[in-house]
């Protein structure tokens, strides 16, 4: 896959520890290995370090291990792919595919993506302005992030696929029974993508107890927690050992 000058949209080439375009723009990869083309959104920080630090310290115990296999059983060793809101790349080092770019705009993120995972080309920038070319790759990816619709079908192949992940409605519901005095359902309508048709749709679930310590990383990354009163916050830290409930739709899309 061939990544674009966000300046002259000509193609980047990689010459030594920088990519330069013919135009002569030139941008550093950082000493993590991530390169950073953003432009366009520098007030936009993606993902605060306590939260991919919360995140990390929770998918590394492995409560999402059954997620990243589902998908990954969606995919083939041969397909190009790019994961669109990658984080600190759990999801995006377990996939399967050899030629694999990863783009988000946090670089607390970004760092430990790319430390970890040198199979990955990691870029920051914003996923609502890909620097690649046009139906450039077969599969792209979207985990628990908006959806960039336009941009997914600028880049896919004419027979290429998008995955969906997001939370079914019952996904961490004992969670938020804990911390809320009225526990709501998630919403998980249909989702419509213009330029996209739905081809088939998997619900996946699993109950699993989850340690004290976890229940604090696992409500740190979640949406809602910068929404939370510190009252509210405050009752995880009666609670004990809880059984989880982790519900999930992976929604696959083709092209056309």
């Amino acid at each position: 896959m061939n990544i674009l000058c966000p300046v002259c949209k000509k193609r980047l080439y990689k010459k030594d520890r920088s990519y330069r375009c013919e135009s002569g723009h030139n941008f550093d990869i950082a000493k993590e290995g991530y390169l950073n083309l953003n432009r366009r959104d520098s007030k936009n920080t993606g993902d605060n370090p306590d939260m991919i630090k919360a995140r990390k310290r929770f998918l590394d115990k492995g409560y999402y291990a059954f997620l990243a296999e589902a998908v990954n059983d969606l995919l083939e060793e041969g397909d190009s792919l790019v994961d669109l809101a990658c984080g600190e790349g759990y999801y995006t080092s377990r996939f399967c595919c050899k030629d694999k770019i990863g783009i988000d705009l946090s670089k607390s993120g970004l760092k430990i993506a790319s430390k970890s995972d040198k199979d990955t080309l990691y870029l920051l920038n914003s996923i609502f302005h890909d620097p690649l070319e046009d139906k450039c790759c077969d599969k792209v990816v979207t985990i628990f992030a908006p959806i960039a619709g336009k941009e997914i079908c600028r880049i896919l192949k004419d027979d290429g696929s998008f995955i969906l992940v997001r939370p079914d409605k019952r996904h961490l519901l004992q969670l938020k029974q804990i911390v809320y005095d009225h526990p709501y359902l998630n919403e998980a309508e249909d989702v419509v993508i213009s330029g996209l048709t739905r081809t088939d749709q998997i619900k996946i679930e699993e109950e699993k107890t989850v340690s004290k310590e976890d229940l604090s990383d696992l409500f740190m990354m979640t949406p809602y927690y910068n929404t939370t009163s510190l009252t509210d916050k405050k009752k995880l830290e009666k609670a004990g050992n809880t059984k989880i409930s982790f519900c999930f739709i992976i929604d696959i899309f083709k092209k056309g």
